[in-house]
């Protein structure tokens, strides 16, 4: 069904108004269902390109690049009203992913770029046409936010005609793109260092500034700025999907956390099976941040809205601990996907850098400590001996803190657990020393932080200059065992 051609082009249809046109579009979903309004955009350009009777012309390149767009979607059940730029994102993953029997990529930039671009027009088309009430695609100003942030970008012609027009921000690979692999140490030390200057920098909107007082403000942003730590902090210590992060209930976790246990709630592509749940141990030092950024600041940012009148009621407020600090509601996928990226950026990491990538490095990290537990139990055994059914057992126990339900999905994580094994001397000590150090360099990030924000008056520069050079190394420590 994912492979039936989406478009037919109908020759030599005539219409009521004195117009005569070549031929019209006729156009469907994977499942047969005709796809109206790729037809009715395919109509409405057929006024301003070329067409004829054997390609279908410009036009013909039209529907052939919409396909992809109609079969993302269908396969991943999105609306296009409802197309975000995470989705965007994984689109153009898709498409330079795809190899064919030789291994080479079956598209190159070019036309992954020309696919793109007529997405982004049809996108813009639909938001113009047909759901005016919705800021699909587009430039980001004072009044309006888009679901997919497009920049200005300008283009000379070889004539040395220059036009300006609004672009998707994608950097596509150079090579084959291969299985997604775990974070950098390194790039997680460069997004908390982001992280740290960020917050000198954040700001409000004129509209909170107009509501709350110089204390109420300054609690604001420092909340936006513990909401970031707590998505950095979770994202590596609990391997959860990015989607899983913004639906972490409060109330069920209240009393888990006490006990040094998370509820996380199992999503897959989902967002209706939340009562697919899985609860896993954590560090006590884990639960205990958890635990005051929800009675600290979560409790501060509630006060404040009820008290600017901005919600009328406690029971408008989400039972979400990742809440959205304008209102008090949950926070969208896409928010929060979208303040990792500009985290991303504003850390100059330029290599592929997303948050599923610390899930990667989180199952990784859980194969190896399940497979130096193995071998120690097993000394005979080695990495040419061990069978499928091992492998099955040890992937059984992380799939139980990762939410996987198909083992077979874990698999490629068994050979980058082996390339980063050196010997299988240690057991689980390793993961109680890994703890440690990771507590280390939280606490080490933190004490860093307030440093680098106390004012002068409080603190020499000498001083400030020794105490942060000597954490740096305590975190080069910690963050690289």
């Amino acid at each position: 069904m994912m492979n039936r051609q989406l478009y037919k082009y109908i020759k030599d249809v005539g219409s009521t108004s004195d117009n005569y046109t070549h031929g019209f579009y006729s156009f469907i979903w994977p499942n047969g269902v005709p796809c109206l309004s790729i037809e009715m955009y395919l109509m409405d350009k057929s006024k301003e390109v070329n067409t004829n009777k054997k390609d279908g012309g410009t036009l013909g390149s039209y529907a052939k690049n919409l396909t992809h767009l109609v079969r993302y979607c269908y396969l991943n059940k999105i609306d296009f009203i409802d197309f975000t730029h995470k989705n965007m994102d994984d689109f153009i993953l898709m498409l330079t992913s795809e190899t064919d029997i030789f291994n080479q990529r079956v598209r190159n930039n070019n036309t992954v770029r020309r696919i793109i671009q007529t997405s982004i027009g049809f996108l813009v088309w639909i938001q113009s046409h047909l759901a005016m009430h919705k800021n699909i695609a587009g430039v980001d100003n004072k009044t309006d936010r888009y679901q997919i942030k497009l920049v200005k970008s300008t283009h000379s012609h070889r004539s040395g005609i220059t036009v300006e027009h609004s672009a998707f921000p994608s950097k596509l690979p150079k090579a084959i793109t291969a299985n997604k692999r775990p974070i950098s140490s390194d790039n997680i030390k460069m997004l908390w260092n982001a992280l740290d200057e960020s917050r000198k920098n954040n700001r409000l909107s004129n509209k909170l500034k107009s509501i709350f007082s110089l204390k109420q403000q300054k609690e604001h942003i420092e909340y936006m700025y513990k909401r970031r730590e707590l998505q950095l902090i979770l994202l590596e210590a609990t391997g959860l999907r990015p989607q899983e992060l913004v639906s972490i209930e409060c109330l069920e976790n209240l009393k888990r956390l006490k006990d040094s246990q998370l509820c996380i709630p199992t999503l897959k592509g989902r967002v209706d099976s939340r009562e697919n749940k899985r609860v896993i141990p954590i560090p006590r030092h884990l639960a205990m941040k958890i635990e005051l950024f929800i009675f600290v600041h979560r409790e501060r940012l509630i006060k404040r809205l009820l008290k600017a009148k901005i919600i009328n009621d406690i029971n408008e407020v989400s039972d979400i601990i990742y809440l959205n600090a304008e209102n008090g509601s949950e926070v969208l996928p896409d928010a929060a996907y979208q303040e990792f990226r500009r985290l991303t950026v504003k850390a100059g990491i330029v290599q592929k850098n997303c948050q599923s990538m610390f899930r990667h490095r989180f199952i990784t990290n859980m194969v190896k400590i399940h497979l130096m537990g193995f071998m120690d139990k097993n000394p005979l055994k080695n990495r040419q001996i061990i069978t499928d059914n091992d492998y099955r057992t040890i992937l059984k126990k992380v799939a139980s803190f990762t939410g996987h339900k198909n083992l077979d999905s874990l698999m490629h994580y068994i050979d980058l657990a082996w390339d980063e094994l050196d010997s299988f001397s240690y057991t689980y000590e390793v993961k109680e020393l890994q703890e440690k150090l990771k507590a280390i360099f939280y606490l080490t990030h933190e004490i860093k932080s307030n440093i680098i924000n106390q004012s002068t008056r409080e603190i020499s520069k000498s001083s400030k200059e020794l105490l942060i050079n000597k954490l740096n190394e305590i975190e080069d420590c910690a963050s690289n065992i």
